[in-house]
């Protein structure tokens, strides 16, 4: 499994539903790299059905990251606008404590982590972050 399978199943563990056109543009590749792709996931058993359930241990290859926000005074109605365009945002809450925002990401690699870090710390208005990746998930 590559970079471009782990994207594929992200994309479509958020929407299964997602024309493989639109897939194919959104991974750069063309429609039937992705129906291809789709095809060789289904018969290995990684996709099982669907709603996208991933086989045991692939969806321990995705990388689970909590990210701590804090912003600088001002109006945060952009800067939303622009975390949640991230397509590896999971969920974006606003807390208060220390931290204004609390984003939940789910990322393919380390790398990709990185990257997306270093996008969010760019943003206007972001003053500080702080990261942790997710060891292990319970119910």
């Amino acid at each position: 499994m590559d970079e471009t399978d782990r994207e594929l199943l992200r994309l479509l563990a958020r929407d299964a539903r997602t024309p493989a056109a639109e897939l194919a543009r959104m991974l750069d590749v063309s429609r039937s790299t992705v129906q291809n792709r789709i095809d060789r996931l289904l018969s290995d058993g990684v996709i099982s059905k669907f709603t996208v359930e991933m086989g045991q241990g692939h969806s321990a290859a995705l990388i689970r990251a909590v990210v701590m926000i804090k912003l600088e005074t001002g109006d945060s109605r952009k800067l939303i606008s622009r975390l949640r365009a991230i397509n590896e945002v999971e969920a974006l809450t606003a807390v208060n404590g220390a931290f204004d925002f609390h984003l939940d990401l789910q990322v393919s690699s380390l790398p990709r982590l990185d990257e997306v870090l270093s996008e969010i710390r760019r943003l206007p208005s972001v003053q500080e972050t702080n990261t942790s990746i997710c060891l292990n998930r319970f119910k």
